[in-house]
Order: structure tokens, then C-alpha cells, then sequence
């Protein structure tokens, strides 16, 4: 069924990362190596370091390389371009997913990611959707959608969730009198899926949440009931586990017809064939590696 294309950060940042090292392969070759370590007063240099990492990632670096080069080309042969406009929307749909910009800067951060290598990143993922969208027949997108409608609306979602009816009839309120949304989740909610993005869950499907928790097909009714797009609804009452638990949701958004939930369908079809489609671009590019043979000779 349909998933939520922005919580693939964590694999886009952990891919990334192998990225950031070429820089420190290639990058730092001066024959006056500086020391990057000492133990017991023993240096380990900047280009012992270099030989390690070169030893370690090299040819998965290299493959990377190669794979950005292949997808650079079939986009200028193309014809095919990602403006800063969709780089900036594709940012805000990560940073949504991960809580604000604020909470991704930190987990790039952490990686040791820059923000721009990381929005170049993205920019190379937006290009490889692009072409294998580029490549989907409507026949494809259609039989996607018929197999699929049984789900539909899909629903982009919002949850506030507490264990205390007088609390979640008091943020009702709060949200009725204008308070925003996401600082009361920030706040109050004790979601488990959204605690940690102010709420933010992403695109559900129907039965998305009663296949994998029966127990809360009350709540997956009541969403699905009559979705509205910027409709407020709860709290809705759910029973879990001896304990009563209060939903607040809010629709950001509701797709209902083909062309409405086609899109979604184009990115999903895409996520699918990653794999597929670099396979081909490799099988049809004259790639000659050079790397390694010096030291193998």
C-alpha cells in the first residue's frame, strides 16, 4: 500500500555520509600530511587516515560516483532539471517528517553532513524520480490505482494524543480559539508515531493503521469518516491496553480521485524501481574502473 515518502532520511543520510568521505580521500593529498592524532605521543596522519578510508569505503565510493555520473547524464539527455524550488520543497517535506528544520540541521549535523552536500543529495534523488517517473506508462499508474482504490481517500494527517479527556476537550478548545496546532502537539501529545515531529504522521491509506493495530480501528474509522482538508476532529475516544486514549486530527490534505492521487502513485512506483532503473543504466553505460590497478600491479 502507499507509504510516506519522506521517511526514508534516515538511509538518505547514513548513503551520504559514505559520500562526504571521498572528500576526505581525495581531497587532502599534500605531501606535508598534518597530524590528525597522537597516542603516546605516536602521530597518525592526515594521510594515513586517507589510506585507510581509501582501503575501507574506496570502491563503494567509487560505485557511488559512477552511479551520480550515470544519472547525470540520462537527466541531460533528458532534458530533465530539478529547479531550487523543488529542492527547497523536497526539504520541507524531510523536515516536517523529522520535526522542523531546526531537529534535521541537528541530525545532519551529527552525521557530520552539511546542509548543502545534503541538499545536493537531495537534489540527485529528486533527478533519478524524475527519470523513472519519466519512464511509467499511465497503463502502469493505472493498474497501481485500481489494485489500490480499495484504500482511498489517502489522508495527510496530524495527531495530538493524550490520556486525559479533560486535557484533550481543553486543546480542542485551545485549537477552536485559534492555538496552533503543532505547538500543542509539541506540548501535550503522547503519540508514539508523531511525538517527535510535532505531530506530523504523513499520508495514511485506509487500513494503513488497523493492519498493523486492530486495536485502533476506532480511530482509523472515525479519520476516514468524512475527511476534510484543514478539518479539526476529536477527541476521538480509543481503548488500548485497559487505558482510554484522546486523538486530535488534523487534515492537511485529502486525495481522492485518479488524477488527485496519481502523483503519489508516480513517487511510489519510482521508490519501487530504484534499484531496477541504475541496474539498466549501468547495463547500458561504457564504464571502465581504473581504480585499484596500479596497486594490483
Amino acid at each position: 500500500m502507499y507509504k510516506n515518502i519522506n521517511k526514508n532520511f534516515l538511509i538518505v543520510a547514513l548513503i551520504f555520509v559514505i559520500s562526504i568521505i571521498v572528500l576526505n580521500i581525495y581531497g587532502c593529498n599534500k605531501s606535508d600530511s598534518k597530524v590528525v592524532a597522537e597516542v603516546e605521543n605516536e602521530k597518525i596522519t592526515q594521510d594515513e587516515l586517507n589510506k585507510e578510508l581509501n582501503n575501507r569505503y574506496g570502491m563503494e565510493v567509487l560505485q557511488d560516483l559512477i552511479t551520480e555520473k550515470l544519472i547525470l547524464l540520462e537527466a541531460k539527455k533528458k532534458n530533465i532539471n530539478v529547479s531550487d524550488q523543488e529542492i527547497n520543497q523536497e526539504l520541507e517535506k524531510v523536515a516536517l517528517s523529522m520535526g522542523g528544520m531546526d531537529k534535521l540541521k541537528e541530525q545532519l549535523k551529527n552525521r557530520g553532513v552539511s546542509f548543502d552536500d545534503y541538499k545536493q543529495k537531495l537534489k540527485m534523488d529528486l533527478l533519478l524520480r524524475k527519470l523513472i517517473i519519466s519512464e511509467l506508462s499511465e497503463d502502469e499508474i493505472k493498474v497501481f490505482y485500481e489494485n489500490n482504490k480499495q484504500g482511498l481517500p489517502l489522508v495527510e494527517v496530524s495527531f495530538i494524543m493524550v490520556p486525559d479527556k479533560n486535557l484533550a476537550d481543553s486543546i480542542v478548545k485551545s485549537l477552536k480559539n485559534g492555538g496552533d496546532f503543532t505547538k500543542l502537539a509539541e506540548t501535550y501529545s503522547q503519540d508514539p508515531i508523531s511525538k517527535d515531529t510535532k505531530g506530523y504522521v504523513g499520508y495514511l491509506a485506509r487500513y494503513d493503521i488497523s493492519r498493523n493495530s486492530p486495536t485502533f480501528k476506532t480511530l482509523e474509522d472515525a479519520i476516514f469518516k468524512n475527511p476534510q482538508k484543514g478539518k479539526i476532529v476529536g477527541p476521538i475516544e480509543v481503548d488500548y491496553n485497559k487505558q482510554k486514549l484522546y486523538y486530535i486530527v488534523k487534515y492537511h490534505n485529502v486525495l481522492s480521485t485518479y488524477e488527485e492521487v496519481k502523483p503519489k502513485i508516480q513517487e511510489l512506483l519510482a521508490q519501487q524501481k530504484v534499484q531496477e532503473y541504475i541496474q539498466k543504466l549501468r547495463k547500458n553505460a561504457n564504464i571502465k574502473i581504473h581504480y585499484g590497478q596500479e596497486e594490483k600491479k
